[in-house]
């Protein structure tokens, strides 16, 4: 019975290590399978070893008893090194970081190593304290709750469909002004999803720090192809919304703005910041300047969206040029979007954009890595910290 009880979490496990990546059904499905270990492998670990403990404490101990402990065993070690790959986002990320900002001092130049930015308390905080895993919420809270410091106000609209135009808006209770504000896209393939169910805890993270964080939807279509450009249309009109209806809510007109997105909303995301005021994307509101602060992509899609769309709705097919700071982070397993889409957006960037492009390939991960504040996502944060600190207002 125990083998039996412990196949769901070692075949979760074996997925993690070793993702499925083709036919793609059978890559999704691993994945959904794999996702349970492959973002809270303690606690997969924690619930095979009870099951264990639970039927050796019994008796007498038969034989296949034994060769449950012995596929728990295998399990927990197969977890081990899912956990030690969440570590080891932190070196990757630095690396990133250390790596732009090498090449945005010039020839010659070391990386900045005094510091990471902005603690949630508004401390400078060491790089050597940014690295720390704060094993307390991993373990006790791995769905990232609103913080009581943060305040929220929810199914706000932009448009004047309240339900394809609607967005949440989070707030610190304490800040005495907005250094920013931080726009987060779900993804779902451009057809699903809604506002914070992803990205949470960046966005709870940016509140405590004085930002005013949203989390946004936007109109969703069949095919990715036949929502284009309105999806990227209703973008910019939030960024409308926030110059002309924000100073009503606490947003200065002028506060500069941060796009971020998972997936889908990645690739809508950079297409923002790559068509700054490109009147084709801004019918009606073609004189608002919607020049981003900058722009942070999550495990994103970055090609074209159709064969008839493919000159405009391709993010590489926009100059790079006038790109604002850019940071772009990717799991090296991810099956839905594979990272060489990202590397292949990077080289644009960096081959015509004078602003920082940052990019991370996370080792291990998978998609959907920012649903669960587990220990590569609080790594992820912690060092988005030392990206947007500079593009906000001084508190």
């Amino acid at each position: 019975m125990l083998p039996l009880l412990l196949v769901p979490p070692a075949l979760s496990t074996a997925l993690a290590l070793s993702p499925v990546r083709a036919p793609f059904p059978a890559a999704a499905a691993g994945w959904a399978i794999g996702l349970p270990s492959l973002e809270m492998p303690l606690h997969v670990g924690a619930g095979a070893a009870a099951m264990t403990a639970a039927r050796l404490a019994r008796r007498p101990v038969t034989g296949t008893d034994l060769a449950g402990a012995g596929l728990a065993a295998l399990t927990c070690a197969g977890l081990a090194v899912v956990q030690a790959r969440q570590l080891a986002a932190h070196g990757a990320l630095e690396r990133a970081f250390d790596e732009s900002a090498r090449a945005d001092a010039g020839p010659g130049a070391s990386a900045p190593v005094e510091r990471t930015g902005q603690g949630t308390a508004g401390r400078t905080t060491t790089r050597s304290a940014a690295r720390r895993t704060p094993w307390q919420t991993v373990l006790l809270q791995p769905w990232p709750l609103r913080p009581r410091g943060v305040e929220a106000r929810t199914r706000l609209a932009y448009g004047p469909d309240a339900r394809a135009t609607r967005f949440d808006l989070y707030t610190g209770r304490d800040s005495q002004s907005v250094r920013g504000v931080l726009i987060h896209i779900h993804g779902g393939h451009f057809r699903a999803g809604g506002p914070s169910r992803e990205s949470r805890a960046m966005l709870f993270d940016h509140a405590l720090r004085g930002w005013a964080a949203i989390s946004t939807t936007y109109h969703l279509s069949p095919t990715p192809e036949a929502g284009f450009p309105q999806h990227l249309v209703d973008i910019k009109s939030l960024i409308r919304w926030i110059r002309t209806e924000g100073p009503a809510h606490g947003i200065p007109a002028e506060a500069p703005i941060v796009v971020a997105g998972s997936s889908a909303g990645a690739h809508i995301a950079m297409m923002t910041a790559l068509t700054a005021g490109d009147p084709r994307f801004q019918p009606g509101f073609e004189d608002l300047d919607t020049t981003l602060a900058g722009a942070i992509g999550l495990y994103g899609y970055y090609g074209r969206l159709g064969a008839g769309t493919k000159d405009v709705s391709d993010p590489v097919r926009h100059p790079a040029e006038d790109a604002p700071p850019i940071a772009i982070i990717h799991g090296t397993d991810d099956m839905y979007t594979p990272v060489k889409g990202a590397r292949r957006l990077v080289r644009h960037l960096r081959g015509g954009s004078s602003n920082p492009v940052v990019y991370a390939e996370l080792p291990g991960a998978q998609h959907g890595f920012d649903a669960v504040q587990s220990a590569r996502y609080l790594a992820v944060i912690a060092a988005l910290r030392r990206f947007t600190d500079p593009l906000g207002q001084s508190a």
